[in-house]
């Protein structure tokens, strides 16, 4: 039977501290995204309600455009007539895909990545919320996996803080299988509808030959874009050293005094950079990377200030 671990900072995950972070918000808004999904998905139609016009940008006056756009401010900076253009805003169904696999559980300093996956959820999610869009969830562990459907209400926020602290303080069993990823892109599959918005915090490490396929059919209906939670040990080099490492049952040990050593976990390094750079490359995907060795507020202002 699985037992809960004790509190510690950085690891230990509590829905009251995912609800405070509502109050961190100032200065980060979703109109950077929803830009970006609405531009890179074309001219494609929606089966949703429109919720007014947004303010996009200004360009030069063409005989025909209605007078009451025209941009007086501009005009009067620049001596040439302006209309303003405008876009229809609509209400998306933002899908929260949160990768909780065994790989997840690990940090060098400040928190575990599945520390940092809950915050960034919470970050997003009351965004979500605030932007009155619809909002679902699929949150993927290594032993369990759960679903909530898209709605428009802050109860589906609630359902997955209580799923992120139940997963992310329970003592798992070494899994043979540390990355579910390819698992969670096809339930992902199963259940989005065309036209979403899908959020995904990650750090990616089961990329395979399987994974372009299964992204394929997901970035051709949909907007994707991920969050690539990682820690500094996976991007910067090591110093020099022995280092213990607990694999499944056994202790492995790494001795990074010697080149070949070194040169292997590069080479890791660069492979497992690539594969990332190669699929969101090739679904044309918006990515933001977050650090578990920092702070989420922080980074999150960098990619999505307001």
């Amino acid at each position: 039977m699985n037992t809960v671990v004790e509190k510690i900072p950085g690891v230990t995950v509590e829905v009251e501290d995912l609800i405070n972070i509502r109050s961190r918000l100032a200065g980060l808004s979703l109109k950077k995204i929803r830009h970006r999904t609405s531009r890179s998905s074309g001219l494609r139609e929606t089966r949703v309600r429109g919720r007014g016009m947004e303010y996009e940008e200004s360009r030069a006056y063409a005989p025909g455009d209605d007078v009451r756009t025209m941009d007086w401010r501009v005009m009067a900076r620049t001596g040439e007539p302006h209309t303003k253009v405008f876009t229809e805003e609509k209400e998306r169904s933002v899908m929260l895909v949160v990768d909780l696999s065994s790989s997840m559980f690990f940090g060098t300093r400040f928190g575990f990545k599945s520390y940092t996956a809950a915050q960034t959820a919470a970050h997003l999610g009351w965004l979500v919320v605030q932007a009155g869009d619809r909002l679902g969830g699929l949150i993927a562990s290594a032993t369990a996996h759960y679903e909530i459907r898209p709605k428009k209400s802050s109860s589906n926020l609630m359902q997955i803080f209580h799923h992120l602290e139940h997963e992310c303080n329970t003592e798992l069993p070494i899994s043979q299988q540390p990355s579910r990823l390819n698992f969670m892109l096809a339930e992902l599959r199963r259940v989005i509808k065309p036209g979403s918005i899908i959020v995904m915090i990650s750090d990616l490490l089961g990329i395979d030959d399987q994974t372009p396929a299964m992204m394929s059919s997901l970035a051709r209906n949909n907007d994707v874009m991920i969050f690539w939670v990682h820690d500094r040990t996976e991007t910067h080099r090591w110093p020099q050293g022995r280092y213990e490492i607990l694999a499944k049952d056994s202790q492995l040990s790494l001795d990074l005094r010697a080149s070949s050593a070194v040169q292997w976990l590069t080479q890791e390094q660069l492979q497992h950079k690539s594969a990332i750079e190669q699929l969101t490359h090739q679904f044309k995907i918006w990515m933001c990377p977050i650090s578990c060795n920092e702070a989420v507020t922080p980074q999150l202002l960098k990619y999505l200030k307001g």
